[in-house]
């Protein structure tokens, strides 16, 4: 990677800074070749969030942004995935053989309120009221939210308040190919039953993450002004 902060260039054209920041490792590095200050990077995609956090000060703040998703939705979709996915390093065949009711009643495979741990830095553990408080504060005073479900919607916003322009045909592409559902990891699947066990022991083991979605619905409703005056 180098003892230096560098913009490479894959052969696609794609433009990244010589840092990982997917990786906790990677962070520390980021960190210590102060990536924020330097200016190189328009934006940081991580899963760390709290330890990335440590990227930004006082003088050079970011802004949160995410795609939402129904936590049940998500988390049917994760089954399905995962069951076929040899890819990725959660893959699972076993799920492949087991109804989502199985994998529902399980306590060691099912993501259960993965926002709100995310958010609230509880990853493993119980979580509590508190925690949940954690996570809308954090959706609250921190991120510019947007949901799948209006995903078009979603993505003017983004290009709004960041300013993104398209360069190119190439990146106006990708921006269709996400709006139209048109990416690699898509992965079909049936819809389940709402009236069914499998559908309600996923909402009691997502209760808090089905809460802070409501949440985040009424804030993306709120965060609707600070596009009012800018149409064009």
């Amino acid at each position: 990677l180098g003892e230096n902060l560098k913009i490479v260039s894959t052969k696609e054209g794609s433009r990244f800074v010589n840092v990982d920041t997917t990786t906790s490792q990677g962070i520390k590095r980021a960190e210590g070749l102060k990536l924020v200050q330097s200016g190189l990077a328009d934006y940081i995609v991580t899963q760390h969030l709290h330890l990335a956090a440590g990227l930004f000060t006082e003088k050079y703040k970011g802004r949160l942004f995410t795609i939402m998703r129904d936590p049940i939705e998500r988390a049917i979709s994760l089954f399905h995935y995962l069951s076929v996915a040899d890819w990725e390093p959660t893959y699972d065949p076993s799920l492949a053989t087991m109804s989502i009711e199985m994998y529902a009643r399980s306590d060691d495979r099912i993501e259960y309120n993965w926002m709100t741990r995310f958010l609230s830095n509880q990853i493993e553990g119980d979580l509590t009221q508190e925690h949940l408080l954690i996570a809308k504060e954090t959706l609250r005073r921190k991120c510019l939210i947007g949901f799948l479900e209006v995903k078009g919607e979603s993505m003017m916003r983004f290009e709004k308040y960041f300013n993104w322009k398209s360069n190119g045909s190439r990146s106006r592409e990708c921006v269709e190919r996400f709006l139209d559902w048109g990416w690699s990891n898509k992965n079909s699947h049936p819809p389940i039953d709402v009236s069914s066990e499998a559908y309600k022991l996923l909402q009691m083991k997502n209760e808090f993450d089905l809460e802070l979605y409501e949440y985040a619905k009424q804030l993306f409703s709120e965060q609707e002004s600070l596009f009012e005056n800018n149409n064009n």
